[in-house]
């Protein structure tokens, strides 16, 4: 009994202790973005204004949060699409090939940002083709970034069920391959695809390095906007982060709701 207590005890503890260490960063960035004056224990000169400067004066962030959605949700939604199709194919025609692909899939988690950014750069930079728009490179860059987690996450969410008798049953009932798998498997593995959706767009929200290099001046997004006002002020950043950290949660919210519908 007294072991029992002493494990439980040291569960709490560390479950307390992990807590802390993840809550008290943003609630430090948030304290900093709505005082003026937090150099004392208590912080003082309660303010909006850092908040209402974003969306006010010159540069608004609203643009800024258009565009990361844009850049975060089109080739997440693409490389669903792709990673899907991929399955389908591997499952139903080629399945001894599923885990050469699965080793394919896991090289982008080895490349460097940087080196991805500036090897785009090298290759297609100077082209008079539409392989040169730097918006098509970056959504081109990010669905390398996702691979290897949409490929995994898609994986997992079809492995909960088993395909290829669903399919051979409807395939018995004349109904065609491709459409059961569509109409059928993939609906009844939503919530498993959600959440890999969520898990790429986060990957992709707070991106700095490749959007930067690739299309900094083009296409600012919230992670170039953070970068220019943080050479402002600290206190206008901590705004921005709380901002970024707002619209996860609210994505997160949206899909736990889609969850619970599904």
């Amino acid at each position: 009994m007294q072991t029992l207590k002493r494990k439980a005890f040291l569960s709490n503890v560390i479950i307390v202790a992990v807590t802390l260490f993840l809550i008290i960063p943003p609630v430090i960035t948030l304290v900093n973005s709505l005082f003026k004056d937090v150099t004392t224990l208590m912080p003082s000169a309660f303010t909006l204004s850092f908040y209402t400067d974003l969306f006010t004066r010159g540069n608004a962030i609203g643009p800024a949060i258009i565009r990361t959605l844009i850049v975060a949700f089109v080739p997440t939604v693409l490389m669903m699409l792709l990673m899907l199709v991929t399955q389908f194919v591997i499952r139903v025609y080629f399945p001894k090939v599923d885990k050469y692909v699965d080793i394919l899939s896991k090289i982008p988690y080895g490349i460097q940002r940087v080196i991805l950014a500036v090897s785009i750069l090298s290759l297609y930079g100077g082209s008079d083709s539409f392989l040169s728009n730097r918006i098509f490179l970056v959504i081109c860059a990010y669905g390398i970034v996702i691979l290897p987690y949409m490929y995994q996450g898609i994986k997992n969410a079809l492995n909960t069920i088993d395909v290829v008798p669903i399919l051979e049953s409807a395939a018995i009932l004349g109904a065609n391959k491709f459409y059961t798998y569509f109409r059928i498997i993939v609906p009844s593995v939503k919530k498993g695809l959600l959440a890999t959706l969520l898990l790429a767009v986060g990957i992709l929200f707070g991106d700095f390095v490749l959007i930067n290099i690739l299309a900094g001046s083009y296409f600012p997004t919230l992670g170039v906007y953070l970068n220019e006002i943080r050479a402002v002020s600290g206190h206008s950043a901590s705004a921005v982060s709380v901002l970024m950290f707002a619209v996860m949660l609210l994505l997160s919210y949206g899909v736990t709701r889609l969850n619970r519908k599904a």
